[in-house]
């Protein structure tokens, strides 16, 4: 009997636990949004989530959106908290055939480092300015070799259904100036915005918001 009821005693905690972190995640945030954006170099033409904000987003970006520069606004469940916002970019290889690309983000990445992003007010911080990635930021990505990069190409031109496909693009790869010549590119495929908050002493995440601006043009 003893042996059951500290069987008991211990699901009824981790079921206490999970109770509380998923009300952390439901009550911390009831909206959150990205503000529209016209810097020198970048524009976005916003976003926002209402409701209990989950704790993983995906956000696709259209076409010349970049959410660098943009000013994220938290809207806490109730007043007095302290919050804080990260910022994380992934960079991705792509091809390009003057005009039609492949995006091979099902490949190798390079992941930055956390970043913080700045308080708009420093008193009632709730709304935070997402930094700008840097040009080594931009540009990183892990060495591979020309066998590795076809294999990539084969393996994502057969998840898209055509395997046929990787036929026509690896031999065009790095053909000097040539006519209809392929060319890697890097680019950022995925900023990650983590919001957290300040609970007992240790900073909670609460939700990572992921957006997935277009690599190619």
């Amino acid at each position: 009997m003893h042996g059951i009821a500290r069987w008991q005693l211990g699901v009824l905690l981790c079921l206490m636990l999970l109770c509380v972190s998923l009300r952390a995640h439901t009550q911390a945030l009831v909206g959150l949004r990205v503000l529209p954006h016209a810097g020198a170099d970048t524009s976005f033409s916003g976003w926002r989530h209402e409701g209990p904000v989950p704790p993983l987003l995906t956000v696709p970006l259209e076409l010349g959106d970049e959410v660098y520069g943009a000013t994220l606004q938290l809207q806490p469940a109730q007043p007095g908290e302290t919050w804080r916002v990260r910022v994380q970019y992934e960079t991705s290889l792509g091809l390009s055939a003057e005009g039609p690309h492949l995006d091979l983000t099902g490949w190798k990445h390079c992941v930055s480092g956390w970043e913080a992003a700045e308080a708009v007010d420093a008193v009632d911080a709730v709304s935070f300015v997402l930094p700008t990635p840097s040009a080594e930021q931009h540009a990183c990505f892990p060495p591979y070799t020309q066998a590795e990069l076809e294999e990539a190409v084969r393996a994502h031109a057969t998840a898209q259904g055509d395997p046929s496909q990787a036929d026509d693009w690896i031999p065009r790869i790095g053909q000097d100036d040539a006519l209809g010549t392929v060319l890697p590119f890097v680019a950022i495929s995925t900023v990650r915005v983590r919001v957290e908050v300040l609970r007992k002493g240790r900073w909670v995440v609460v939700s990572t918001v992921s957006f997935l601006p277009p690599m190619g043009c």
